[in-house]
């Protein structure tokens, strides 16, 4: 009987662990599994989403630079007016805020799609730069455009 006992109470305590074990590991591997799930979607998003400088026109004592971006990814970029924008001399650059945000007083940026509605692949944008003051004759540029999705669009360029 008193086998019989024992044998009874290590199968309801083997019963109990199991229950707990499963209770607590099925919740962690279905947030890790959630988690993987959004992570592969970033990461998707960010390859499908791929841009590249083609073009700067810019003259000594210019006060504007014009860049252009085509578009070489697979998915249309959304919310372009999201991106971040830097420019200046090589090692003296700074971020230049949209001139929607700045009431078009210089520095400041405008974004015009050339040859769609959207910025959808293979649809080229014109970036216009406004400047304070004119560019260097002999000075080495650097523009370097993020796009909403953080892929950096990076190139340098002398006047």
């Amino acid at each position: 009987m008193d086998k019989v006992l024992v044998t009874v109470l290590l199968v309801m305590a083997g019963i109990v662990s199991a229950t707990i074990v499963v209770n607590t590991v099925v919740p962690a591997v279905q947030r890790a599994g959630g988690d993987v799930i959004s992570i592969s979607s970033a990461v998707s998003d960010r390859i499908r989403t791929d841009a590249r400088i083609i073009e700067i026109a810019a003259e000594a004592g210019s006060t504007t630079v014009q860049v252009w971006v085509k578009n070489v990814g697979s998915a249309t970029i959304p919310n372009p007016e999201r991106m971040d924008v830097f420019f200046g001399p090589v090692g003296n650059f700074a971020r230049i805020a949209p001139c929607s945000q700045t009431g078009n007083a210089p520095p400041c940026w405008q974004l015009a799609i050339e040859n769609d509605t959207e910025w959808a692949p293979f649809a080229t944008a014109r970036l216009t730069i406004e400047l304070a003051s004119g560019l260097s004759s002999g000075q080495d540029y650097i523009v370097t455009v993020v796009l909403p999705s953080g892929l950096p669009i990076s190139t340098t360029f002398s006047v």
